[in-house]
């Protein structure tokens, strides 16, 4: 069947026919609306992330505020345990050399001559002594000096002057030696 159109061209019906665009103008609108999808899930990931945080140093400010008076405590008997600490260092360390010191004067007593006398023992600093004494003739002197210098306790023995002096009607000899001595032996610190 032929169909013939009999109605003038003005008064025709017009069909219109649309075009769609092609694929290619859409593509910018996507990556558009991709970008905004992802700024928008970044933006609440982030918030919501931040929110977390936030909610987690508020109960860690509040559970330090809750322990405040357990971790003030607790750094005073820290400070307590150090003080206590050094105190018995010390205590310790006075022990350890109560006995050295006795050793040291128990030394110069066993090799001290006959006819010398000591005036002064001082100690000078640590690990020096200084010992003033007087007798009769320099040979005495030199065995006092050659006995203590062969002593396990006493490193370096000098003899620092020599002089003449009179007590009563007696001529004498006034000296003055330095010793420098060990550090207290191992076993004494293991024994206390």
């Amino acid at each position: 069947m032929i169909r013939i159109n009999l109605l003038p061209r003005e008064e025709v019906p017009r069909t219109r026919t649309f075009k769609l665009p092609e694929i290619g103008a859409f593509v910018p609108v996507g990556i558009a609306l991709f970008a905004v999808v992802v700024c928008a899930g970044t933006f609440f990931y982030q918030k919501h992330k931040t929110d977390t945080l936030r909610a987690e140093v508020a109960e860690a400010k509040e559970e330090s505020q809750r322990l405040a008076p357990q971790i003030a405590r607790i750094k005073q008997l820290q400070r307590e345990r150090e003080q206590l600490d050094q105190r018995l260092d010390a205590i310790t360390l006075l022990d350890q050399e109560r006995y050295f010191r006795v050793q040291l004067l128990s030394e110069i007593a066993r090799t001290i001559p006959q006819n010398t006398w000591l005036t002064q023992v001082t100690e000078m600093g640590p690990g020096q002594l200084e010992v003033e004494g007087i007798t009769f003739s320099n040979f005495i002197v030199a065995d006092f000096l050659r006995d203590l210098n062969s002593s396990e306790q006493y490193r370096t023995v000098d003899l620092v002057g020599i002089r003449r002096g009179k007590i009563k009607d007696f001529e004498v000899l006034e000296f003055t030696i330095t010793a420098s001595v060990g550090q207290p032996p191992v076993e004494l610190a293991a024994e206390l």
